[in-house]
């Protein structure tokens, strides 16, 4: 139950972070950029709040491991 819920926490950052920034190879180096949104599309509403949801669906799942 501590993986899955590791697992939730990561998609639930990984998720909302890849909605606002988007990482450029220039050369040798990597440049993390922010995306502009279009606050209008419900697209970008539903995928923050999923990621939302899986972060506190992880946070449940740890705390349901340390309780039992």
């Amino acid at each position: 139950m501590l993986v899955i819920g590791v697992l939730f926490l990561l998609l639930g950052f990984l998720v909302i972070f890849s909605q606002k920034y988007t990482i450029k190879k220039v050369g040798n180096e990597r440049n993390i950029e922010e995306k502009t949104l279009d606050q209008y599309n419900n697209i970008n509403k539903y995928k923050n709040l999923l990621g939302i949801f899986s972060i506190i669906l992880g946070i449940f799942c740890i705390i349901n491991y340390i309780i039992y």
